[in-house]
């Protein structure tokens, strides 16, 4: 029964478009399809906020003398497709049509295999799936490696004097999509954009690593900059804890800790002549007119004991 259908579905078709004449002749009767893909040129990236696609371009051509309706699919347990149902041709067209692929959030990296299909259904109006074959195409569609983290940094920073510690720490997550590890390490940006570590500061930071399993891992890392006591001007800019694989930026981002870090004050023993400790208090600015007032006095107190001493010496 289904071999007869058939044979009446090729004859109602040959017939419909006189399979006898001579531009029948230089195309083909059987209806049919041709189908080529090309393979993707990049991979797919699916860290959070990616796009998580990839698209194929492919290309329909109908070798016959037949108007064909071509059914077109694409199978993948991987990812999810969008393609065209179905596609008229023309006898002796062709046409392009996409198809696109799109994972899930984090999908573990690697090559997955995708199908791409076409199966002529109709022939000048008429069903013809019972005697015409799927055409397939097979390809790989790789899924790109990605890690990616995001820090909070702690209290630390501010106003210090040379010599001092700088201590702070950091909660570092990171999302990944295959099992990895990252290192991380703090750079000193000055504010004019110096990001050469500074003379005389002293890293004694322990080393800040991460295991990174695949999906989410964390670390808490503390970090320590020994400054220099003899330092002779101000320096000023941020700390910033970076990815050892990553550029140092040219300025203070966003995600940092502010520093300064001032000469050490000149004092008598623990009574400081200058600073914000000074025993000049606000009045720092006219430190020296009244070091030089004080100094003034003392001078004259020792010289008016000197001649008292000399007049009583006379008076003996």
């Amino acid at each position: 029964m289904a071999r007869g259908t058939v044979l009446v579905s090729l004859i109602i078709v040959i017939g419909s478009i006189g399979a006898f004449s001579p531009v029948a002749s230089a195309q083909g009767i059987y209806p049919e399809i041709n189908i080529t893909c090309d393979e993707p040129n990049e991979e797919m990236e699916v860290y959070p906020g990616a796009t998580r696609t990839v698209v194929v371009n492919c290309l329909l051509e109908n070798p016959t003398i037949h108007q064909e309706e071509v059914e077109v699919a694409a199978q993948s347990s991987s990812f999810s497709a969008a393609v065209p149902q179905s596609i008229s041709i023309p006898p002796g067209s062709e046409t392009n049509f996409q198809v696109v692929f799109r994972g899930e959030e984090g999908q573990a990296s690697g090559q997955y295999p995708v199908n791409i299909t076409a199966k002529v259904v109709q022939a000048n109006g008429v069903d013809v799936g019972l005697i015409t074959s799927e055409e397939i195409v097979e390809m790989t569609i790789e899924i790109a490696a990605f890690v990616t983290c995001q820090q909070n940094l702690g209290q630390g920073g501010g106003t210090m004097e040379a010599g001092e510690v700088i201590v702070f720490s950091t909660s570092i997550s990171c999302t990944s999509n295959e099992v990895s590890s990252a290192k991380f390490r703090i750079v000193m940006i000055s504010n004019s954009g110096d990001s050469s570590w500074p003379s005389g500061f002293v890293d004694q930071s322990a080393t800040c690593s991460i295991q990174i399993q695949a999906g989410a891992s964390s670390n808490n890392c503390q970090f320590q900059i020994l400054t220099p006591s003899n330092l002779d001007e101000s320096w000023e800019g941020c700390i910033v804890v970076l990815d050892e694989e990553l550029g140092v930026p040219n300025s203070c981002p966003s995600i940092r800790i502010d520093i300064k870090i001032e000469p050490k004050t000149i004092g008598l023993g623990t009574l400081e002549l200058t600073g914000n400790n000074s025993i000049f208090g606000d009045y720092e600015e006219e430190a020296p007119i009244i070091i030089g007032g004080v100094a003034v006095v003392l001078v004259l107190a020792i010289v008016v004991v000197v001649v008292r001493r000399r007049r009583r010496s006379f008076d003996d």
